[in-house]
């Protein structure tokens, strides 16, 4: 099997300062690593080019930088995040009592990861894998708050804004500024706007400056007045923020136990899928 020397000695020098977390010096990593101190400065000033090492000016030594933790959020798998979610979703329910939804964007639409049933006789539920317009309420609102507001016109100049609802936003200078309330306030919500006799909440889990999902109940609108759509937004904001730091906690074992994955990502040789979403993903339970 052919390995590419310089890949080799790229992930060397990313792993030694991630393991060791601490500042280096070009001749202490030539010599931890074996390696000819010309080719380390190159690769160093490389990743110092991408953001994936800082240069501490003062002591003239590299340490992790900001590209790397947004490298690892983004090959964080979202089977991965399911599972760590849980426990916190679970509690979410609980809490309000409604059905818990966590969703990560997939191309034009966001795909459920994992569905928390509320306890209620009368709810509105779904199932894993059910997806949903990347459009879709609140949820979309988070989900463009990431983004530009160029990207988000360019998103729209060819399709526009869909009507799902009567309720339905349609035109876009409305929607950005939902967009950009979304974004100062950290949560969305909606009535009536993708599915007529609902109300959706909706946070976003980020860990630094990515997006890495979207947690968000769906209620029936005659049961959610302004008292108690301020008690959901606070449990689901506080939810989200809490996962957001489990992220953040098992970065380091991302880093290290995911090589392959990591080139996946450096020579853009990730797959996609392409699974069949449902019409009508949402349901009602008594």
């Amino acid at each position: 099997m052919y390995a590419a020397p310089i890949v080799t000695r790229v992930l060397q020098i990313l792993r030694l300062l991630v393991q060791e977390h601490k500042q280096f010096g070009v001749t202490e990593i030539a010599q931890a690593l074996g390696i000819n101190k010309s080719t380390v400065f190159g690769i160093l000033k490389a990743l110092q080019a991408e953001g994936f090492v800082v240069k501490d000016l003062a002591t003239k030594k590299y340490t992790m930088g900001p590209g790397l933790f947004d490298l690892s959020t983004m090959i964080f798998k979202r089977t991965d995040l399911a599972t760590l979610a849980r426990p916190f979703l679970e509690q979410l329910a609980e809490q309000v009592g409604e059905t818990v939804f966590l969703g990560a964007r997939q191309d034009d639409h966001v795909k459920f990861l994992e569905v928390v049933e509320g306890k209620k006789d009368l709810k509105i539920s779904s199932h894993v894998g059910a997806k949903i317009p990347v459009t879709a309420g609140a949820t979309g609102k988070v989900i463009f708050s990431f983004m530009e507001e160029s990207e988000i016109i360019n998103f729209f100049s060819h399709k526009g804004l869909p009507r799902h609802t009567d309720a339905s936003i349609t035109e876009l200078s409305l929607f950005l500024n939902e967009v950009s309330k979304a974004r100062k306030e950290g949560y969305a919500f909606d009535y009536d706007e993708y599915i007529k006799g609902t109300m959706a909440i909706a946070a976003p889990i980020r860990a630094g400056k990515q997006l890495i999902g979207v947690v968000w109940i769906v209620t029936f609108s005659s049961m959610m007045d302004e008292r108690r759509r301020t008690e959901v937004i606070q449990h689901v904001t506080a939810t989200t923020r809490l996962i957001g730091k489990a992220i953040q906690s098992e970065l380091v074992p991302i880093y290290l136990g995911n090589t392959e994955e990591m080139m996946k990502v450096l020579v853009g040789s990730g797959g996609r899928e392409s699974d069949d979403h449902p019409d009508s993903p949402f349901t009602e339970g008594l």
